[in-house]
């Protein structure tokens, strides 16, 4: 497997990826060493401000970033990417913890309430004990969990604060945009679809046969579904081809009202029931504005970010030992 081969997906769990230019204005602060002052071994693999990030801190994140680009266990990754993976999750806990440190500066913290709620609306959807069987399929521990979203709910605090309310986004330029940039508002075929996602091929298929007998789809997916969409019948809404996994691609083909055969992935085997379909059309300025707010926005609040991390950034004393790095 390949690093352009992975399917990369960004998830509310990522705020921004530092490139590895990063590591450039560093030069002045690292150390090619793995030993304390006394000369003992140590397992600290970066300093930030003082504040030590050890070995475990790096290999738990570490498989942050390989699910997060969906690196598997048994994937095999060429050494060039592997390195490509440290030097982006280095990046992360620096960045990470020069923005906690920033915060606690500033006086922002995360309450338990919100945090609660936050936990609440990542968990929404799931039915019972399925949500502690998707870290368990993604290997994640449910503290490693917890304290990903609380610094994730921290920093998020913190942009929102410190950047994100600053920022405006006038309609003339959401319209300038629109006019220049017509090509990229179309809206593909689309298709609505229930949902039925199970862990074993056997239970697929006894619930396609109970399906094809003509029992409701929408009462299979309530009862027997997985997905976070099974509450509500398995109904997934409007999708376009290529914003679901390659897998699904195939449920474009069917007609309104067919049922397509069972689709395995890594998360499970699937059944889908096409409900309606919507041809391919240019969209008008009234469709597109929330999406061309959305991408300005998120565009001036990253340039913007961005400048503000490297102010942070270059008046923090940042020490990376290398050798303890090279031996992860």
């Amino acid at each position: 497997m390949t690093i352009r081969a992975m399917n990369i997906r960004i998830t509310r769990l990522q705020l921004a990826i530092f490139t590895i230019t990063f590591l450039s204005g560093l030069c002045m602060g690292c150390e090619s060493g793995g030993s304390d002052e006394k000369g003992e071994a140590t397992d600290v693999v970066v300093v930030v401000n003082k504040e030590e990030i050890t070995r475990e801190d790096f290999q738990n994140e570490l498989k942050w970033s390989k699910r997060k680009y969906r690196v598997r266990k048994n994937d095999v990754v060429e050494p060039n990417q592997e390195t490509w993976l440290k030097m982006n999750t280095l990046n992360e806990l620096i960045q990470e913890s020069l923005l906690r440190q920033e915060a606690i500066r500033q006086g922002i913290k995360v309450t338990s309430a919100e945090f609660e709620k936050y936990l609440d609306q990542n968990k929404e959807g799931y039915k019972e004990d399925t949500f502690e069987r998707a870290l368990e399929i993604e290997e994640i521990s449910r503290y490693q969990w917890d304290e990903k979203l609380k610094a994730n709910l921290l920093i998020r605090k913190l942009t929102e604060e410190v950047i994100n309310r600053k920022i405006e986004i006038p309609e003339k330029d959401m319209l300038d945009y629109f006019n220049n940039n017509k090509e990229e508002f179309q809206k593909g075929e689309q298709v609505r679809t229930l949902h039925i996602m199970v862990e074993t091929e056997d239970e697929a298929r006894r619930i396609l046969k109970m399906v094809q007998k003509g029992k409701s789809f929408s009462d299979l997916a309530k009862e027997h579904s997985l997905g976070l969409e099974g509450k509500s019948g398995g109904d997934m809404g409007y999708f376009e081809a290529g914003q679901m996994q390659k897998e699904f691609d195939g449920v474009f083909e069917l007609d309104v009202g067919s049922v397509s055969d069972i689709i395995q992935t890594p998360y499970g085997f699937h059944i889908f029931k096409v409900v309606d379909k919507k041809p391919e059309r240019n969209m008008n300025f009234e469709e597109s504005q929330k999406q061309i707010h959305a991408k300005l926005l998120h565009e001036a609040q990253e340039k913007a970010f961005q400048k503000w991390v490297d102010e942070i950034r270059q008046k923090a004393e940042i020490i990376i030992k290398y050798e303890i790095l090279d031996s992860i």
